[in-house]
C-alpha cells in the first residue's frame, strides 16, 4: 500500500483517523486504505498542501539557506 501526506480541507473541522485520533491540521503521512480513499472522495481531506503550509515550508527553506551562508557574504 502506498503512503501519502493528507491535509484536512478545513482547519476548523477535525478529521477522525481510524484509530480514533485526529489527523494533524498541518498534514501527516497515512497509508491509503479504503477509509482514506473515502475521506478524499467526500472532500474531508486533500493531498494538496494548503497555501499557508507551502508558505511556511518556503520560509523554513529560506531561513536554512541564510543560516548556512558564511558570515559577511550576501
Amino acid at each position: 500500500m502506498n503512503t501519502v501526506t493528507l491535509y484536512p480541507t478545513d482547519k476548523k473541522v477535525k478529521v477522525r483517523k481510524p484509530d480514533g485520533g485526529h489527523l494533524n491540521e498541518h498534514g501527516e503521512p497515512v497509508v491509503m486504505t479504503a477509509f482514506w480513499h473515502r475521506r478524499v472522495r467526500d472532500g474531508s481531506v486533500t493531498q494538496d498542501a494548503p497555501e499557508d503550509a507551502i508558505d511556511t515550508a518556503k520560509d523554513n527553506i529560506d531561513t536554512a539557506k541564510d543560516s548556512a551562508k558564511p558570515k559577511g557574504s550576501k
